[in-house]
């Protein structure tokens, strides 16, 4: 009888400090911004599950943006070497720095990577991309990217040697 006590006692209280946190994530879609403590993607909708503990389904092609577990993620298109748009994806915000914006994205996070046309690769493969007065460059020279990124104060180390 006790034990049975008890463990209603901690269910209940187990179930109020996760009505009470209010999370640090965020999906904005169709311009409306929906803070959330969880969010699921489905083959066509995103169900949000709202720090009031509602649950809003979104179609997945008007989410724009999300933070989730403390990495936000923008829609923007996916820009190769030579500029143009060759589709649009989730790309992780990095760091901003005066005018410019820092911006990760892995090629093959989904067993293709659509710069290089090759399918299933191995290892994956991170890009950097800078937005500065509204254009997207993707970083190539290993030099400038370096200097870039060191600029905004982001060490990256090179798994190579």
């Amino acid at each position: 009888m006790k034990t049975s006590l008890l463990i209603i006692t901690l269910v209940i209280l187990s179930t109020g400090v996760t009505a009470e946190s209010t999370g640090d994530g965020f999906v904005v879609a169709d311009g409306v911004t929906y803070f959330c403590q969880s969010l699921r993607t489905g083959l066509s909708n995103t169900k949000i599950v709202t720090t009031d503990g509602d649950i809003v389904r979104v179609p997945n092609n008007s989410v724009q943006a999300y933070r989730i577990k403390g990495h936000q993620f923008e829609l923007l298109p996916l820009v190769d070497m030579g500029g143009d748009t060759v589709d649009y994806a989730f790309m992780e915000f990095l760091a901003m720095s005066d005018d410019s914006r820092l911006y990760r994205y892995c090629s093959n996070c989904r067993k293709y990577d659509p710069l290089n046309g090759e399918i299933a690769p191995l290892n994956s493969v991170f890009r950097y991309y800078i937005l500065r007065n509204g254009q997207l460059k993707l970083l190539t020279d290993e030099n400038e990217t370096g200097k870039i990124l060191s600029s905004f104060n982001v060490k990256v180390y090179d798994d190579r040697r």
